[in-house]
């Protein structure tokens, strides 16, 4: 996790933790107005209230583990619908607000009822064309606790996902918040997805409908808040023209940020490709970045809390992630 930028990263950490600490206190983060540093170490620092807020109140009992179709999850379309508008975030053609209806993929008789919330920055060169950063928001509700598990004995039925992925949704909600305050050259799309646990519905759905028309590069946040300092960025192994804009941004990270995962047949490491919503752009031929970090203890478990995710290297996660979008943007 150390590099070159060992004194400045644990200085930025020390900031950032302090300015979490002073949410008692009356500290509320970047709002709407605010004077917006454009360093991507400074922003995130400011706003590391709201990224953590945003985790612990989607990652809360009263969500219900935002399960798709359920009164939890129709919570939780509310939560972000109310946070793109807060923000300011333009509205496309078909509204924030974009429902579908999906066939369970393990019983195709039953219809269900989804929701993507939409919002968009426009670029200084709309010619460019869109990145859309994306994360699902839905998680797998309220469900028996596998046996023999700590949940089982807690008698703990929520699977509240704090990591997967209440993280990558708070992430895209801090890139939204700096550009905003920083217009980027491409139109920036941010995309709260539903139904991802359902067989990525929801970015089905996004990518069926055509808009935005030209799709430069689609950013997948899924899973960014557990680990000991190891973040993923899958997807140069299908776009290589992605991985030197990268690597620029691999030497002087706060986390390790490796490239991998994107691979077939690569000893001791899963191919990602198809495993989240980036998977929906890749097969129209749309490239993707997958930032992510590697299974844990708490995947898919009623353990994956809030109290449980690092806030450390998840704030040091979203730094390198904004610094990845804002090399992607000048870059592509």
């Amino acid at each position: 996790m150390i590099h070159r930028g060992e004194a400045r990263m644990v200085l930025w950490v020390t900031v950032a933790l302090l300015v979490a600490g002073c949410q008692g206190s009356g500290a509320q983060g970047v709002r709407p107005g605010d004077l917006v540093p454009a360093d991507p170490d400074l922003f995130v620092a400011m706003d590391s209230v709201r990224i953590l807020e945003a985790v612990r109140v989607l990652s809360h009992d009263s969500m219900e583990g935002r399960q798709t179709g359920t009164p939890g999850g129709e919570r939780a379309q509310r939560y972000l619908l109310a946070a793109f508008r807060e923000l300011g975030l333009q509205e496309p053609p078909d509204g924030h607000h974009q429902p579908f209806e999906f066939r369970n993929r393990r019983d195709t008789a039953q219809a269900l009822q989804g929701a993507n919330i939409v919002g968009f920055v426009p670029g200084r060169e709309p010619g460019l064309g869109a990145i859309v950063l994306t994360a699902h928001f839905d998680h797998l509700g309220i469900r028996s606790p596998r046996p023999g598990t700590a949940a089982e004995a807690l008698g703990d039925s929520i699977y509240n996902g704090a990591d997967d992925n209440a993280s990558g949704t708070a992430g895209i909600l801090s890139l939204a918040r700096y550009f905003l305050a920083h217009p980027p050259r491409h139109t920036m799309v941010f995309v709260a997805l539903d139904a991802e646990e359902m067989g990525l519905a929801g970015a089905r759905e996004f990518v069926a409908k055509g808009w935005p028309t030209e799709m430069v590069l689609n950013v997948n946040l899924d899973m960014i808040s557990r680990s000991d300092s190891l973040l993923f960025a899958a997807g140069t192994y299908h776009y290589p023209h992605l991985r030197p804009v990268l690597a620029q941004v691999q030497a002087r990270a706060p986390v390790v940020l490796r490239f991998g995962h994107d691979q077939p047949g690569v000893e001791g490491m899963a191919d990602w490709t198809g495993s989240s919503d980036h998977r929906a752009f890749h097969q129209r031929g749309i490239p993707f970045i997958y930032f992510g970090v590697d299974d844990h203890e708490d995947y898919h478990r009623p353990t994956d809390e809030f109290e449980r995710i690092d806030p450390a290297f998840f704030l040091n996660a979203v730094r390198t992630i904004l610094a990845g979008v804002l090399a992607l943007d000048a870059a592509l």
